[in-house]
């Protein structure tokens, strides 16, 4: 059977083709470390830019708050993501076949510090208003995830083959820790400074105007600096990849054209995408229940991705919520997460990976509900009235303010096992022969359709007007992941026997 490594994958008959050298190292080594601290350098624009602080400050100043800016928040998302699906799976391709990965990723990190430079200048009187600013963030979103293909495509040569997933783990660690610090940066040494709060600073470590949200919009150049300053010991020590590679202009006249190599017709684009075509048939024959699972994954996995880009901008145009607010919100998301690994892990082992998830998504949806039910008036869809201040403090005042954001640590908790137990369920259920296949499966199908739940968010919010329904999308798309995912058949036998 015809596959994508056959041809969507194959090398040009030529003396100048890739060469593949085993790496050696360890996780601590300087390749690994360079590695893994690259996403130190790149994962807080995520947190910064497109969650917690830029994000807000778009939909509820840029936007001008409400339903429209929400739907705003999620359309820019959106574009960017088909963009990306629809470019990304080629620029691996082209990759592969070049064999240097870093000119192009240090362009497309140049261009991704550039765009967060710019963001100081996004200001409702500009230069930069709303609809250029939704621009600068479609691009900078595109190059963020370019960058995430490029730096994973190098991983293999971060370290020897044993080494790498504690390697990979490193990466996510610093990132997220990281992320954690400088959020914490964030509301301590720029929001919380003058609040009068026991516990918060007479005065900005960096002095800037709260009135212009000069704050929110420092998110932009600090990331630029940021990440500028950490990718340099990345393009110092990190190897570039395989040697006597194509150019990448030829590799990609190769990819899309099929252009002739030596006198040998290379397959078109086109060629290529039938024969990857009938590759997923193939899967979908031979192992049905495991490409249940993969469809299941996607359409949940989109809809936590839709949760997480989306609950600090609903929070702050729906209820008002401050950056203050925002920050802590996030903070004490991103620490009571750590503890949904070990959740995961235990239901697990006590209820098996189909069961465990079928449990955190079920868990998922109910609190969605609960939060949805949650307006600054009132709770439960206005049984329990919840307005008024019930004590004297200039954050989460008020009894809706105070259920909202306790539902982070269950949300967080929920989120983060669900993802632990999507990875078992897959080792699990995948033939043991063909793991590293379905992996390569799995991180693609959690790429690829990363917009569809921010579409949904959007267009719901435009049609009706209503956040909380355009928001109510996201619990639709866990219920259509909680019932392919039932129909899931899985082996009885025990996990210990694989």
């Amino acid at each position: 059977m015809d596959t994508p490594v056959g041809m969507a994958m194959a090398e040009p008959a030529t003396a100048a083709a890739p060469r593949h050298v085993e790496a050696e190292g360890g996780p601590f080594g300087i390749k690994g470390l360079a590695w893994a601290i690259f996403e130190g350098a790149r994962n807080p624009y995520y947190n910064l830019i497109v969650i917690y602080v830029f994000a807000p400050y778009f939909a509820s100043v840029l936007a001008g708050g409400g339903a429209d800016a929400l739907s705003l928040s999620g359309l820019t998302i959106t574009i960017a993501g088909i963009v990306t699906a629809l470019t990304a799976p080629f620029l691996g391709v082209i990759a592969d076949k070049a064999g240097r990965r870093k000119p192009p990723l240090l362009f497309f990190v140049a261009l991704l510090a550039v765009c967060s430079l710019a963001l100081w200048w996004a200001r409702p009187e500009g230069p930069l208003t709303m609809w250029p600013t939704m621009a600068v963030l479609a691009i900078a979103y595109c190059c963020y995830g370019y960058s995430e293909v490029l730096h994973n495509a190098m991983l293999p040569m971060a370290g020897r083959p044993s080494a790498l997933p504690y390697i990979s783990g490193l990466g996510l660690s610093t990132g997220n820790l990281l992320s954690v610090g400088i959020l914490i940066f964030f509301l301590f040494g720029l929001l919380l400074p003058g609040s009068g709060l026991p516990f918060a600073p007479d005065q900005q470590l960096i002095v800037l105007d709260r009135e212009s949200h000069a704050p929110e919009r420092f998110a932009g150049p600090f990331v630029a600096v940021w990440m500028s300053l950490l990718v340099i010991p990345f393009f110092m020590f990190m190897p570039d990849g395989a040697p006597g590679g194509l150019s990448w202009k030829r590799a990609a006249a190769d990819v899309f054209l099929g252009e002739p190599v030596e006198g040998e017709k290379r397959h078109s684009v086109f060629e290529r995408a039938r024969v990857f075509r009938r590759y997923l048939t193939g899967l979908f024959r031979e192992h049905p229940q495991t490409m249940r699972f993969l469809i299941a994954r996607t359409i949940y996995a989109d809809a936590m991705s839709a949760l997480l880009t989306l609950g600090a901008v609903f929070a702050s145009t729906f209820l008002g919520w401050t950056g203050v607010e925002i920050l802590f919100y996030g903070i004490t998301g991103v620490l009571f997460g750590a503890v949904g690994g070990f959740v995961g892990g235990f239901l697990d082992r006590w209820l098996g990976p189909k069961l465990a998830l079928v449990w955190e998504i079920s868990a998922l949806v109910i609190l969605l509900l609960v939060q949805l039910s949650i307006t600054p008036e009132s709770l439960l869809f206005g049984l329990i009235p919840s307005g008024t201040p019930v004590w004297n403090s200039p954050f989460f005042d008020t009894l809706s303010d105070i259920t909202y954001f306790l539902f982070v640590i269950p949300v967080a908790i929920a989120v983060v096992a669900s993802i632990s137990s999507s990875r078992y369920m897959l080792v699990h259920i995948a033939p043991r022969e063909r793991i590293g296949e379905f992996f390569g499966l799995y991180a693609i199908a959690g790429t690829v359709t990363v917009w569809m739940g921010p579409g949904i968010v959007s267009l719901l919010t435009w049609i009706t007007g209503n956040q909380r329904v355009g928001m109510g999308g996201i619990g639709f798309m866990f219920l259509i992941g909680l019932i392919v995912l039932w129909k899931v058949k899985v082996s009885k036998i025990a996990d210990a026997a694989r």
